[in-house]
C-alpha cells in the first residue's frame, strides 16, 4: 500500500533509477519515492527493505521507477557494488545491477562540472563488468541489455562497454588488462559529446554541414577532458580519440588508417556502430541484429579492419545488398538510410 501522501520535495531533488534495479530483501541505506501523478510519495525510509513480492506487485501496477534523492546517490552506488559482489546473487539481477551502476556513472560523467573523481572511480565499475561478462560472453551481452531498446547517449555508452569487453575476450582471450582497456574505452568513448549542444546530438532531421563539423570534434574534446586524468590508461584515452578513425584512412579526426589506429579504437569502432544500428535513436529505429551487419558489411572494405570484422562476425561470407552513402555514418543524423529503400 502507498503511504499517505505527505508534503515532499520538488522532483528536481531526485534522481530515476528503474525499480528492478534495486536490490531486494536487504536494508537500503537511502529514501525511495514513488512519482504519484506529478507528486514524489515518500515510499522507503533508509533501514527499509524491499521485498520481491512488493516489487512484484509495484510492477504489476504499472511502476517502473523509484525516485532517490540526489544528496543520497552515493548510498545508492554503494548498495549497489556491495550487491555485484553477494555470489548468490542471480545472474539477470546482478545484470540489472551492472548496468544501472553503470548507467548512474555514465550520467555522472555527462553532467557534472567536474568529473575528475567519476572518471577514475569508473575504473571499478568496468573491472566488475569484465569479470562479468567474461563468465560467458553470449548470456551475459544478452542479460546487459536488458530493456534498453532506445537510444540515449548514457545506456550507448554501456551498452558499447559490453560489446567492447565481448569482442575483446574473443580476440584476446583471458587478458583481463586488455578487456580492461577495451571496456573503460568503450565506456569513455563519447565523453566528448559533453561539450556539444543537445540540439545537435538529438536532431532528428539530417545535419547541417556546420553541425556535422561541430559533431567530429567529440573525439578531441573528449581527450581534452582526459588529459590531466593520470588514472586513465593511454589504450583508453586512445580510443576515446581514435573511434572514428576509419580503417582506410577516411575517418576523422585525424584521417589515421590501418595500424596507426590503435587495436582496441578498431575494437569498439565495430561495437559502436553495431549498437548504433541495434537501438532506436532520434533519428532512426532500431534494426535487427542481421540488418545491422548487412549494413556494416555494405560499409566494407574501408571502414573497419577486416580480421576484427571477421571475429565479430561468424558469417563473414554472407553480404547484404543494401547500398548506402560513401559517408554513411549510423553513429550520427548524417544520412536517412533504411533497409528497404537506400534512397530515402
Amino acid at each position: 500500500m502507498i503511504p499517505k501522501e505527505q508534503k515532499e520535495p520538488g522532483i528536481e531533488r531526485f534522481f530515476k533509477v528503474r525499480i528492478t534495479s534495486v536490490p531486494v530483501d536487504i536494508p537500503l541505506h537511502f529514501d525511495m519515492f514513488l512519482l504519484v501523478g506529478d507528486k514524489p510519495i515518500h515510499f522507503r525510509k533508509p533501514g527499509d527493505c524491499l521485498s520481491k513480492d512488493r516489487l512484484r506487485s509495484l510492477s504489476k501496477h504499472g511502476a517502473t521507477e523509484f525516485l532517490i534523492p540526489t544528496e543520497q546517490r552515493d548510498a545508492y552506488l554503494e548498495i549497489l557494488q556491495k550487491s555485484v559482489a553477494d555470489p548468490d546473487m542471480e545472474r539477470s539481477q546482478k545484470a540489472r545491477i551492472i548496468k544501472e551502476s553503470a548507467f548512474v556513472h555514465v550520467e555522472d560523467l555527462f553532467t557534472k562540472k567536474d568529473i575528475r573523481h567519476v572518471v577514475e572511480s569508473s575504473k571499478n565499475l568496468v573491472q566488475e563488468m569484465v569479470s562479468f561478462v567474461s563468465e560467458d560472453v553470449e548470456s551475459a551481452v544478452s542479460l546487459m541489455r536488458l530493456s534498453m531498446h532506445d537510444y540515449y547517449t548514457y545506456n550507448h555508452c554501456v551498452d558499447v562497454a559490453v560489446y567492447s569487453i565481448a569482442l575483446a575476450k574473443k580476440l584476446f582471450g583471458d587478458d583481463k588488462a586488455m578487456l580492461f582497456h577495451a571496456g573503460l574505452g568503450g565506456l569513455l568513448h563519447d565523453l566528448g559529446k559533453r561539450k556539444l549542444d543537445k540540439k545537435i546530438i538529438n536532431k532528428t532531421t539530417p545535419l547541417t554541414t556546420e553541425e556535422w563539423e561541430e559533431i567530429k570534434k567529440h573525439p578531441d574534446y573528449g581527450v581534452e577532458f582526459l588529459k590531466d586524468v593520470k588514472a586513465i590508461p593511454e589504450a583508453a584515452k586512445h580510443v576515446v580519440h581514435q573511434h572514428h578513425e576509419n580503417f582506410d584512412g577516411s575517418g576523422y579526426p585525424r584521417g589515421l588508417s590501418g595500424d596507426e589506429i590503435s587495436k582496441l579504437s578498431r575494437v569498439v569502432m565495430i561495437a559502436d556502430v553495431f549498437d548504433a544500428l541495434t537501438t532506436d535513436r532520434s533519428y532512426h529505429k532500431a534494426v535487427t541484429p542481421t540488418e545491422a551487419l548487412n549494413t556494416m558489411f555494405a560499409m566494407q572494405p574501408g571502414k573497419f579492419d577486416p580480421y576484427l570484422f571477421k571475429t565479430f562476425n561468424k558469417n563473414f561470407e554472407q553480404r547484404g545488398n543494401i547500398e548506402l552513402p560513401k559517408d554513411f555514418d549510423p553513429c550520427q543524423a548524417r544520412h536517412m538510410v533504411s533497409q528497404e529503400d537506400p534512397e530515402e
